[in-house]
C-alpha cells in the first residue's frame, strides 16, 4: 500500500461528498485489510491532516507566493506534507518530504510542493502567529476561530482546556454485556490476548481499550456478543437514569441504539423499551446489535420525537431524551465538526426543546427522564433542561451520583477530558399530575 496516496484520496473522497473521515477510514479498512505499521499510518495521516486543517493552512498561506493559486488537490497534499513534518516525529523530515512530493502529478507540481515544504523546513519556526488573540489560539489549538469564541462564551476559563483535551484521538471503549458476562471476566479476556485495556473509573460496564486494533480482532479475542462501544459518558448518562427490571421505557432518538441496549444491560433483559428513530433505515443497525447481544426488549418504531405515540402517554417509567446537537463534545472522534456553522446551536437548541417537552408526556407519576447531548453550548443544554422544569411544575430535578460524577440541580456538563466525550446529563422527574 501506498499509504500517503491511500491518505490523499480518503480525504479528497470525504470532502467531496461531505462524509465523516471515520467513517471513510473504517470503510476503506474493513475492504482493505493492512498490516498494524501502515493502519496506523493512514489513521495517523488522515486524521491529523482534518484535525489541524486550520494550522496547517495558515502555513501553506505564509509560505506560498499567492495562496489563492493552491487548488484543492495540492493544497490537501501540503497538508499531508506539513502535518508530517509538524507532527510525526519518527518520520525523518527528508522522507516526508520526498513521498509527498511524488504526490505530484508534472514536474511543476513536483517542484511547487517541494518548494513549500522545504521552506517550512527553513523558515517554519520564524513564521509569526497571528497577533489577534483568537486567531492566534485558532492556530494553535487546530479549531476555527468561530469554534474558539464559541467555547469562550460557553465554557468561560475552562475553554482552552476543553479544546485541548478535543484534540486527542481517543481510545475505544467498550460497554460490557452483562447478560452473558462480566467486567472483570472480560477484562481478563484482554490481558489474556496481550490487549491493553483500562477499568473506567466512572462508568461501572466500562473498559477502555489503551491501543488500536481492527474491530475483528476484537471479536475474536473476546467474542462479539460479549461487548458493544459505547463512550464512558454516554455509559455514565444510563447508568443515572438507572432503568430496572420489569420496567416500561422509550427511547425517543435512539440511534445507533447504545443507550437502549445499555438500559437493557441494567434491566436484566426484563421489561419493555420502545425505541424509537426518525430514520427506519438505521433500526436494523439497533436490532441487530441487541441480536448479536442477546436483548430481545427492544421494540424499534420508525417515530419522530415531536409527535409522541398515543398510547404510551403517561405509561412510561423512564424516558431517553438524546436530542439532535451540534456534538461539540465529540470534535475529537468526529474532527469535521469544528468546520460546520458555529450558529447551528441556534436552530438545534429549539428542536431539543420540542422534543423534551413531547418526551416528558411519556411518563407516568414518578417516572424519570434523561435530557442529553453530546455537545456544549448552554442553549443546547442548561437553557433547555431550566426552561422546561421552569414551565412545568409537575417535574423536579432528580440528583445522581456515578462514580465521581455529581449532579447539581439534577443537571452536569462532563468536559472531554481524552478519554471520554464531552457530555450534558440533565435528570429529571415527574412529581404530579
Amino acid at each position: 500500500m501506498n499509504v500517503r496516496k491511500t491518505a490523499l484520496s480518503l480525504l479528497r473522497d470525504a470532502e467531496a461528498g461531505d462524509k465523516y473521515i471515520a467513517l471513510t477510514l473504517d470503510g476503506y479498512l474493513s475492504a482493505n485489510p493492512c498490516d498494524a505499521r501502515d493502519r496506523a499510518l493512514l489513521s495517523a495521516l488522515v486524521y491529523g491532516t482534518v484535525e489541524r486543517r486550520v494550522t496547517l493552512d495558515y502555513y501553506i498561506d505564509a509560505l506560498a507566493a499567492d495562496p489563492k493559486k493552491v487548488g484543492a488537490r495540492l493544497r490537501q497534499i501540503l497538508r499531508l506534507g506539513l502535518y508530517q513534518l509538524m507532527s510525526l516525529d519518527r518520520i525523518p523530515p527528508h522522507a516526508a518530504v520526498a513521498e509527498t512530493v511524488s504526490l505530484g502529478k508534472s514536474p511543476g507540481e513536483r517542484a511547487f510542493l517541494n518548494g513549500i515544504l522545504r521552506g517550512y523546513l527553513r523558515r517554519g519556526a520564524e513564521i509569526p502567529l497571528p497577533t489577534d488573540p483568537i486567531e492566534r489560539r485558532a492556530v494553535e489549538t487546530g479549531f476555527p476561530a468561530p469554534i474558539v469564541r464559541l467555547f469562550d462564551a460557553n465554557l468561560g476559563a475552562d475553554a482552552d482546556r476543553a479544546l485541548r483535551a478535543l484534540t486527542a484521538h481517543p481510545q475505544m471503549t467498550l460497554a460490557v454485556n452483562t447478560l452473558r458476562t462480566t467486567r472483570d471476566a472480560l477484562f481478563a479476556a484482554l490481558q489474556a490476548a496481550g490487549i491493553a485495556a483500562a477499568i473506567c473509573t466512572d462508568a461501572p460496564r466500562g473498559i477502555t481499550l489503551l491501543q488500536n486494533l481492527p474491530y475483528s480482532a476484537l471479536c475474536d479475542a473476546v467474542g462479539e456478543g460479549n461487548f458493544f462501544v459505547q463512550d464512558e459518558a454516554s455509559q455514565i448518562a444510563v447508568t443515572a437514569l438507572a432503568p430496572r427490571p420489569g420496567e416500561v421505557g422509550a427511547d425517543v432518538c435512539a440511534c445507533p441504539g447504545s443507550k437502549s441496549l445499555h438500559a437493557a444491560l441494567l434491566m436484566e433483559n426484563r421489561g419493555i423499551i420502545h425505541t424509537f428513530d426518525l430514520h427506519a433505515s438505521k433500526l436494523p443497525l439497533v436490532t441487530a446489535s441487541a441480536a448479536r447481544l442477546g436483548v430481545d426488549i427492544l421494540d424499534t418504531e420508525a417515530r419522530d420525537a415531536r409527535t409522541p405515540r398515543e398510547d404510551l402517554l403517561g405509561k412510561c417509567d423512564f424516558v431517553l431524551c438524546d436530542v439532535p446537537c451540534t456534538g461539540l463534545g465529540v470534535m475529537a472522534k468526529k474532527p469535521e465538526i469544528r468546520f460546520h456553522d458555529p450558529g447551528l446551536y441556534k436552530t438545534l437548541a429549539p428542536l431539543g426543546g420540542e422534543i423534551l417537552r413531547a418526551s416528558a408526556r411519556y411518563l407516568r407519576r414518578g417516572g424519570r427522564l434523561l435530557y442529553s447531548t453530546c455537545t456544549l453550548t448552554r442553549a443546547e443544554n442548561e437553557d433547555n433542561y431550566l426552561g422546561f422544569l421552569a414551565e412545568n411544575p409537575a417535574f423536579a430535578p432528580l440528583d445522581f451520583t456515578v462514580g465521581a460524577v455529581a449532579s447539581r440541580g439534577g443537571y452536569v456538563t462532563l468536559l472531554p477530558d481524552g478519554r471520554r466525550d464531552g457530555f450534558f446529563i440533565g435528570m429529571l422527574q415527574k412529581t404530579g399530575d
